[in-house]
């Protein structure tokens, strides 16, 4: 029993931990992605133990889109990242524990169909951090990518370690709070200052941040 309470911690704990890489600090990139973190059917849902306040909800996945249309006019790449656990043991305990949300063979890993931004990459990971994923690192690589707008849910699990892992290989992390989602509002606000001090921004009107970098940009 104690050794299978120890593996079942250290799963756990590789989950949840951010992962680091190689810095891109020196490599001359200018892009800016927009990704979109766990927006899917299994953790939208409006009811159960784990439901959303349906309004709080709607207004997020209507930032979520409006940000996906300013993508496309700026011709920004859209990262869809749609969280699937891996191994036998994993997916046992998400579903004797979590409710099978995440888990492969769920009905709900699909993105939520309320999303209306059709991605240039949907990658699928087995982490919180989505760079755990080394196919997100290449394909932001192959298109120059430095500055990540990240969006979805759970600001104080997926998004917090997917922007740590960011800025731990040296991208421009912004965070856009209207189209992130938190359960524990109180939390979120500590992880956003936490984030903030770590060097990522946090914006809640996107299109005058993207005036001022593009302003930024023009006078380097």
């Amino acid at each position: 029993m104690a050794a299978l309470a120890a593996y079942t911690f250290w799963g756990v704990l590789k989950i949840q931990t951010p992962t680091n890489g190689p810095s891109v600090k020196s490599e001359g990139r200018a892009g800016t992605a927009l990704l979109i973190i766990d927006v899917q059917k299994d953790f939208t849902k409006d009811v159960g133990s784990r439901k959303w306040d349906p309004d709080y909800l709607r207004s997020r996945i209507e930032q979520i889109n409006a940000l996906g249309a300013q993508a496309r006019r700026d011709n920004w790449p859209i990262i869809v990242i749609r969280q699937v656990y891996e191994g036998w043991y994993t997916n046992l305990l998400v579903r004797l524990l979590g409710g099978g949300l995440g888990a492969k063979g769920s009905d709900g890993l699909q993105l939520d169909p309320r999303i209306t931004v059709a991605p240039d990459l949907d990658l699928e990971k087995s982490l919180s951090d989505a760079f755990g994923e080394q196919a997100l690192s290449e394909y932001l690589k192959a298109r120059q990518i430095d500055h990540l707008v990240l969006t979805g849910l759970d600001g104080n699990a997926c998004v917090k370690n997917t922007a740590i892992g960011a800025i731990n290989r040296g991208y421009r992390v912004e965070l856009y709070d209207p189209a992130i989602l938190a359960q524990n509002q109180k939390a979120w606000k500590l992880q956003k200052e936490a984030l903030q001090e770590m060097g990522a921004a946090v914006s809640w009107d996107l299109v005058e941040n993207e005036a001022e970098a593009r302003v930024e940009k023009d006078s380097a």
